[in-house]
């Protein structure tokens, strides 16, 4: 396959999970639409960089993170700074009851919570597995740490979102 099939593999395949990552990075979705596009860009100018046998995905992920890092250190990011809270969308079916929607968004707002709550390692771990589709094994390239290391984090993750959900629960009981 030709630069140009591998990237668009990467596009159809995994474009939005990309998205989501940049999302959780720079936290506007057109801002983070941006950094995918011009990641995307950036892997296609650089295609010849990249070493076969490596894992495409991971490359193209560590790429976009690179450059979302770039993008909040920049003199640009300190002059925008609106907040919009769009990591998990509920989908909205036309056959569910609006009680049942509405407590699907409570949950999944508690997991925002949580998620934002979780130190920056554990955040970018638990983000990368579950929302960017990344394996822990892809992960390890992308972030250039041990496997054992990463499932670690994501334990301690989850045990920590766990209590944390568990915590506002008994809260609102």
């Amino acid at each position: 396959m030709n630069r140009e099939q591998h990237l668009n593999e990467i596009v159809e395949n995994h474009y939005g999970a990309l998205l989501r990552t940049a999302r959780c990075y720079v936290k506007e979705q057109m801002t983070a639409e941006d950094m995918v596009q011009e990641a995307l860009l950036k892997a296609y100018e650089r295609f010849d960089l990249f070493k076969k046998g490596n894992n495409l995905k991971a490359w193209v992920f560590r790429i976009m993170i690179n450059h979302c890092k770039d993008y909040l250190r920049s003199y640009t990011k300190r002059n925008v700074t609106p907040w919009e809270d769009q990591w998990l969308h509920c989908q909205e079916d036309e056959e569910s009851n609006p009680l049942d929607i509405i407590v699907e968004k409570e949950e999944y707002g508690q997991i925002h919570e949580a998620i934002d709550h979780l130190k920056p390692d554990y955040h970018k771990a638990v983000y990368l597995y579950y929302f960017g589709d990344l394996s822990v094994k892809q992960m390890s390239h992308v972030l250039h740490l041990n496997e054992n290391t990463l499932k670690t984090r994501m334990k301690r993750a989850r045990d920590h979102i766990s209590g944390e959900i568990k915590e506002l629960a008994a809260a609102h009981s």
